[in-house]
């Protein structure tokens, strides 16, 4: 069973190293991080986690004690009670593709319509990454809005939005079985 931890300091050497190069990092982060991703940047984003209310929420998704992935809560808004699901990750190879990310993606969103009980999410993700859009649609998640990007149209980012109540209402098909 995967659990969500908060993110610290020591996790930073982890977190760079599952990041190979340029391309990987790009899709997984976007474009806040450059590569090579190093520890500045990471604490400069650590920071942020540390006030009263943060803006931002980081997480390292634990199977059986070992750290297999990463998840965060961005722009989170009080006021607006909205956020950003980013940066998820399952950085070791061989936990991939076992339904990990999406069991990683309920607990953070548990943890955002529950805990900090706020009204909307919304993320991005390349058209390209078909099994985290596949991913995030069995959530709820529509996608709004499409970006094409002119250099490379391979790289084309959807925005997707869930909010509150469709998530209630997949929780439910889903623990009904319909």
């Amino acid at each position: 069973m995967i659990t969500l931890e908060k993110f610290e300091a020591k996790d930073i050497q982890r977190l760079i190293a599952w990041v190979p190069d340029a391309d990987f990092l790009l899709q997984w982060s976007g474009p806040k991080y450059v590569f090579p991703l190093d520890v500045k940047q990471l604490t400069a984003t650590l920071e942020m986690t540390r006030a009263e209310h943060p803006s931002q929420f980081m997480f390292k998704a634990l199977l059986d004690g070992t750290t297999i992935g990463h998840i965060e809560l961005m722009a989170v808004n009080y006021v607006e009670k909205s956020a950003v699901l980013a940066r998820v990750l399952i950085g070791p190879k061989q936990y991939r593709g076992q339904g990990w990310g999406k069991m990683m993606i309920q607990l953070a969103l548990h943890f955002a319509f529950d805990d900090l009980e706020l009204e909307k999410l919304n993320l991005g993700v390349f058209a390209f990454n078909k099994s985290a859009v596949q991913c995030y649609k069995q959530f709820g998640f529509k996608i709004y809005k499409t970006i094409p990007n002119r250099k490379n149209e391979g790289w084309t980012l959807l925005r997707m939005n869930l909010n509150r109540s469709d998530w209630i209402h997949t929780i439910k098909i889903d623990e009904s079985g319909e």
